[in-house]
Formats: structure tokens, sequence, C-alpha cells
């Protein structure tokens, strides 16, 4: 990725190990290249890979976070359907 700047301490690593991103290719996602170290524009990347990637930073922002976010109960169009 020639855009990407090269002055990244150790310390500037996603949980993946790759490291987090200045700056991202053209037509790539800055936010996710700043915060993962990639996004769904990268090559064997997929977009449920990058949602999960944020659910799962959402999820250890939280305060005593629940172990899974499903819903603790089906919701009424799923009894209403079932």
């Amino acid at each position: 990725m020639a855009d990407t700047p090269d002055t990244q301490t150790p310390a500037e690593v996603a949980p993946n190990g790759r490291p987090l991103q200045a700056m991202a290719p053209p037509g790539h996602s800055l936010v996710a290249h700043h915060v993962h170290g990639w996004c769904t524009k990268c090559p064997g990347i997929e977009w449920w890979e990058e949602l999960l990637a944020w659910r799962n930073l959402a999820r250890a922002r939280m305060v005593d976070a629940p172990f899974t976010d499903q819903a603790p109960a089906p919701s009424r169009e799923v009894e209403r359907h079932g």
C-alpha cells in the first residue's frame, strides 16, 4: 500500500497484528484502516468481517457487556410467524 506512511511504532498494531494506518489506499475506508489495519476493499476481506470487527470493538467497550449480543427472547414477529 504505497499511500501508507512508514512511521509506525510496534504499539500501533490492530488486535489481528496488522499495522494501524494513518492513510488508506484510494477507495478504501480510512477509519477502518486506522482502527483495524484493513477494510472490506482490501483483498481477501469480506464485508461481514469488517462488520464483525466493528461489533466486537463496540462490545468490548461496553461495561458489563453480555456474553452474547443475541436477543434474550424471540421477537414478536418470530412468535407470530413462527
